[in-house]
């Protein structure tokens, strides 16, 4: 038998179909998503498999949240913060603390139970995140970009690692904020009021999660005003219905603690608190906040809590941290410069960290956190230079958002939310970086 009649073996023929399908199912982004689940779960059974609830190796973060939802699964309304504190509260946002009541309350759990199912939820929730980042990429960059941004999330150490660790809003967030930036592109060919409508209600639901999202509402609004010129379908009075649904979502949160503490403040009540944490005189060169100082572990700060109420408590904080502020300029420079390098490297979140440190991985980690924001960075660069429209709401994530935690006090689960467009410009300007290196490397003119 000669190699043509080989070829054309249909066992052959059905290697390379059979081939061609893997590959093809590769491209897909739900082949991604697969993937980040499978990983993810891969870490969620080796930290629970190796360990008991007395001798905890690798220790998940988030007891505000779980309390929170116990207290509003037992019928005690949205109170209990942290123990020895059964009061009502709007120390965190309501949206995560209500999944895991209902949680709670569907499935039957007990406290680790509840553990385990915020671990399995936040899972999902970065898993699907897969789908705005390859649909965003996809818009702005390319199908290229998008599916290797999508396959990149799937194995990058911080988006496999939040998930399991916090038991907080923060793989929620990032799905959110991921998911709003690429509806702020689709939005542009709709004219249909309801879908702006949604978009609105959808801001509201990411600001009741993680409310520092919201502080990019105004600039995407702006921006879609801007595209009138290419977009005629968009007019004032969809954006006005945007931000109309908007505040109607968040109107009810609002009058609950206006009607519960006498007070009116953005969502949660705590940051006064949060301000005082990251600027005071205790800060150590290598902390970047004075966790002795919280009311859930200094009695000293918990009986002033318990005397004045959170409004009055977090105002007398922020009074504090403004008059060690203007005291101390030199040292507010220095501990927002140390934050910067905190958000973007992580080398100071990590030294505390409960599944990095107890792994040996701590360098490895900060390492792939420091290579994924100078690429990201690399990215913005190359994408403001030469396409700054088009890119200017992913420019505006990742300038914009983490301000407040430069002035606060930084963490990665707070940097979280932009981490699916990190992952975007990251992949985009290792494309452009080779595409530049294979342009180089052609031959100039035609063979002779």
């Amino acid at each position: 038998m000669d190699s043509n009649q080989l070829d054309e073996s249909p066992f052959v023929g059905a290697a390379k179909n059979s081939r061609n399908s893997r590959l093809a199912f590769l491209t897909l982004p739900v082949a991604a998503v697969i993937a980040s689940f499978v990983v993810r779960m891969f870490l969620f059974f080796y930290s629970h498999h190796i360990e008991d609830l007395p001798h905890q190796r690798y220790v998940t973060w988030g007891l505000e949240a779980v309390m929170v939802g116990k207290s509003l699964a037992e019928g005690f309304g949205f109170a209990n913060t942290f123990p020895h504190y059964p009061y009502v509260t709007a120390w965190l946002a309501p949206v995560y603390p209500w999944i895991l009541s209902l949680g709670r309350l569907l499935f039957r759990l007990d406290d680790h139970g509840v553990v385990l199912f915020a671990q399995i939820f936040n899972i999902i929730f970065s898993s699907l995140t897969v789908f705005p980042i390859y649909y965003l990429g996809r818009k702005v960059y390319g199908t290229g970009t998008g599916l290797a941004a999508a396959w990149l999330w799937a194995f990058s150490p911080v988006a496999v690692l939040m998930p399991v660790e916090w038991i907080w809003d923060q793989s929620l967030s990032a799905f959110l904020l991921c998911l709003l930036v690429w509806l702020t592109y689709w939005l542009r060919e709709s004219a249909t009021p309801l879908h702006w409508a949604g978009y609105g209600l959808l801001w509201g639901a990411a600001a009741l999660t993680n409310p520092t999202i919201s502080i990019l509402l105004p600039f995407f609004l702006l921006w879609l005003l801007f595209q009138r010129a290419k977009h005629p379908v968009i007019s004032g009075e969809l954006v006005a219905r945007a931000a109309l649904f908007f505040v109607l979502a968040i109107v009810p949160w609002t009058l609950r603690n206006y009607f519960e503490f006498d007070s009116l403040f953005y969502v949660k009540s705590n940051f006064g608190l949060e301000l005082m944490l990251g600027n005071n005189p205790t800060l150590q060169p290598y902390m970047v906040y004075s966790l002795a100082l919280h009311p859930e572990f200094n009695y000293r700060e918990y009986k002033l809590l318990l005397m004045t109420g959170e409004p009055v408590y977090n105002k007398l904080k922020e009074r504090d941290a403004i008059a060690f502020i203007r005291a101390n300029p030199q040292k507010f420079r220095e501990f927002c410069r140390r934050r910067f390098v905190d958000t973007w490297t992580g080398v100071f979140d990590t030294l505390e960290d409960t599944f990095v440190r107890p792994a040996g991985i701590r360098a490895q980690y900060v390492w792939s956190v420091f290579i994924l924001s100078v690429l990201s960075i690399v990215g913005l660069l190359i994408s403001l230079f030469t396409r700054p429209r088009e890119s200017l709401p992913l420019i505006l994530c990742v300038v914009l958002f983490p301000i407040p935690y430069y002035i606060t006090h930084s963490s990665l689960r707070y940097r979280h939310p932009v981490d699916p467009i990190l992952t975007i410009l990251a992949v985009f300007a290792v494309a452009r970086i080779l595409s530049l290196f294979r342009s180089r490397k052609a031959p100039i003119g035609g063979a002779i």
